[in-house]
Order: C-alpha cells, then sequence, then structure tokens
C-alpha cells in the first residue's frame, strides 16, 4: 500500500517556488505503482487524487486493508538522495488486552519494518544511489499494524528542482521497484502468516 503524504489543504513542504511536497508524493506514489504493476506486484494507494487525510484516516485505511507493506512516501529539499524511515515508538502503551494501543499499534510488526527497511537499504546500495535509514515518531507509521516504513525522496544534487523532474522520479522508481520485487515472496509469506 502507498500513500502518497499530504494532500489537499496539506501542502507539505515548499520544494521549489512551483512545486510543493503533495504534488511531487502523488506523482511519485503513481510511478511507484505502475513500476510495481509491471513487475508482477498489486499496489493499493491511500490517496490517488489531491485529497485532505488525517493521519488516523491513513492508518485506518491501512489497518483496514492489512497490506504486506505500507509505504508512506515523502520530498524534502534537503539534499542525501533517499531516506528510510521505521517507527520510533513512544515508551508505555499497552497492547496486552484485546484493543491494540493506536500510538503503539506497530510494535506488533515493527521488527518486521526494521527487517525490510534493512533489505529495501541493501538492494538501493547496490546501485550506488545515496540511502540513509533512519527511525522516527512519524505518524502514522506509530499507528499502523502492518509492516511500515517511510521513504523520503531528496535530491543528491542539492538542488530541489532534482526532485521535480520526472526523470529522477522515474530512476528513483525504478530503483525502490526493482528492490521491492526483489523483496515481494518475502513479504508474500509475511502477509500470509501474519495474524
Amino acid at each position: 500500500m502507498i500513500d502518497a503524504a499530504h494532500g489537499g489543504t496539506d501542502a507539505g513542504a515548499l520544494l521549489t517556488p512551483t512545486s510543493v511536497e503533495k504534488d511531487i508524493a502523488l506523482n511519485v506514489a503513481r510511478r511507484l505503482r505502475q513500476e510495481l504493476n509491471t513487475r508482477g506486484i498489486q499496489v493499493q494507494m491511500v490517496r490517488d487524487a489531491d485529497l485532505t487525510l488525517s493521519t488516523d484516516q491513513r492508518a485506518t485505511i491501512a489497518n483496514t486493508a492489512n497490506p504486506a507493506l505500507y509505504i508512506s512516501l515523502h520530498a524534502s529539499s534537503l539534499s542525501g538522495g533517499m531516506r528510510v524511515f521505521t517507527a520510533m515508538l513512544p515508551s508505555g502503551g499497552d497492547s496486552k488486552g484485546p484493543f491494540v494501543d493506536w500510538d503503539t499499534a506497530q510494535s506488533v510488526a515493527l521488527d518486521r519494518s526494521k527487517t525490510i527497511q534493512t533489505q529495501l537499504m541493501f538492494a538501493i546500495q547496490q546501485t550506488r544511489f545515496p540511502v540513509r535509514a533512519l527511525v522516527t515518531p512519524l505518524r502514522p507509521l506509530n499507528n499502523i499494524k502492518s509492516p511500515a516504513i517511510a521513504i523520503e525522496i531528496s535530491p543528491t544534487t542539492g538542488d530541489a528542482a532534482q526532485v521535480a523532474s520526472s526523470g529522477y522520479q522515474q530512476m528513483i522508481c525504478s530503483a525502490l521497484a526493482n528492490a521491492l520485487a526483489s523483496m515481494a515472496p518475502a513479504l508474500r509469506t509475511s502477509a500470509g502468516t501474519r495474524p
């Protein structure tokens, strides 16, 4: 499941005088969906239009669908190439009863999310594209009960216009799709065995 960050009244970051994060995230999400579909991987989108969705709505959509992997897509003007995030959960939260604590729902899948982050990092590093692994208390990652990561694309050159370039977006989506396709059997297995 791909979730293009921001949308509607939430524009996200202004990357260039004419490019906002919500539009770049949606363009990249659509390109990534197409790349994954051509590799035989079915993709659901949280938003496929310029919609305003709260983080709770995004988490509810993802938790209802129970995907093999949830990917939140972001864009940044900070140079560095690509960053892959997993959740940083707050301490506390009791998920031992019949209800899962909303702020720590990711705890049931966090180990799997970290494994996917590591595998994705390794696959992307093979292409020599700059990529970093990080953790963050980003919502809705903390609220997703399936394996979940956030991917932030940024320029490699220091020029934010690079992120708005269709050629750069296509290159990133091809690299991500190849990496995810190489992981697809493991993702399917984990989705089938998850409670």
